[in-house]
């Protein structure tokens, strides 16, 4: 038997086809999970969920939109954050009190457009009597962007992104706050960026990131703007390196109101001050829009899509260049009809991120 096994060596016997190598590097569950665009929702009473962005196809200025989320009328199913990222990104998930959890964006659970969602504390450890303040997707921890970070009451700081690579689940203190103050904007920026800082009251400033200077993760921050009496910040966006110096800019100021108002203000009328002025008017409001206040100032260019929601979870996709262009003293059009009598309101805008084969 062994000669015939020789035998058969000798005559049919080749050399090896396949090579058997160590395996490079370790897999993560992102590597089995495809990279798609989704839209996800925190809502006011601690649910979160996600959803397929092709989900709300785009609609024309001034409709009612589609539902994203649950019907039951209750504060639970308010809509406190509505953004769109990649499920790949890392959400930068900050709360009032200045704690900040890092969680990739497919590891929230997804659900159809009336669904509640999850509770946050399932998927985070979230204090009860701590709240979700602002979520920032995040693909990349580069060196040179720093993040930025705003309070209701006027403060703000700057700090290395690369200071939160680390960051996990279980939390770290970003921010030390004033008693009353609250943690509500959370943003990535360089120093080649400006930063635009609006008010409830229809009030905005403008000023350079490099002359903010960076501070650690502790630290509380310097004032921002200064605020009359019952002013609030509404909202605080990134000027992309200084985009309005440049001739035949598109980039615009895209101010909303809590009513459904809204216009188009080139960033060319918001010139760059001093940190800490009191700003310039950004907007009026209707004379027949009783107690209506700004509820976000975005930067926008004309071939972006963004995505308007209300605080019951109404959702309109549209085009930024369907909405017009106005000044910064005029008070706007219909962006979206709201359910006033129902106790509606604007609540968020967030941009539909613009991807390559798009």
């Amino acid at each position: 038997m062994i000669n015939e096994f020789k035998e058969l060596k000798t005559k049919f016997g080749i050399p090896r086809r396949t090579v058997i190598e160590p395996e490079e590097g370790v897999m993560q569950d992102k590597d089995l999970i495809s990279n798609e665009q989704s839209v996800i929702i925190v809502t006011r009473g601690g649910y979160i969920k996600r959803m397929p962005l092709k989900t709300f196809e785009s609609q024309g200025r001034g409709t009612r939109g589609k539902k994203g989320t649950s019907s039951a009328s209750s504060d639970d199913n308010q809509v406190a954050h509505c953004f769109t990222c990649n499920d790949h990104d890392i959400l930068l998930m900050t709360t009032q009190k200045g704690i900040a959890y890092g969680l990739r964006a497919f590891q929230v659970p997804t659900a159809s457009r009336t669904a509640k969602g999850v509770p946050i504390p399932s998927v985070l450890p979230v204090k009860v009597d701590d709240i979700i303040t602002s979520v920032l997707p995040v693909s990349e921890f580069s060196e040179s962007e720093f993040i930025v970070l705003a309070t209701e009451n006027g403060y703000i700081k700057k700090t290395p992104l690369n200071a939160f690579e680390k960051l996990t689940s279980r939390g770290l203190i970003i921010a030390s706050l004033g008693d009353g103050d609250r943690l509500k904007w959370c943003e990535r920026c360089t120093d080649k960026d400006d930063i635009l800082i609006g008010s409830k009251h229809g009030r905005a400033t403008r000023f350079e990131t490099s002359k903010l200077r960076p501070t650690g993760r502790t630290s509380r921050g310097v004032i921002s703007m200064k605020l009359k009496e019952g002013d609030k910040l509404a909202d605080m966006s990134i000027l992309k390196e200084k985009g309005s110096s440049k001739e035949g800019s598109s980039e615009y100021v895209l101010a909303v109101t809590s009513q459904g108002y809204g216009k188009r203000v080139s960033t060319d009328e918001f010139r760059a001050q001093t940190r800490g002025g009191v700003g310039v008017i950004a907007t009026k409001f209707k004379p027949t829009a009783k107690n209506d206040f700004v509820s976000c100032m975005r930067i926008v260019h004309e071939e972006d899509e963004v995505l308007v929601n209300t605080s019951k979870g109404v959702l309109v996709r549209q085009r930024v260049k369907d909405i017009p262009t106005q000044g910064r003293t005029a008070t706007g059009v219909i962006v979206q009809k709201v359910d006033l009598k129902g106790g509606d309101f604007i609540s968020s805008i967030s941009l539909v991120p613009q991807y390559e084969g798009q």
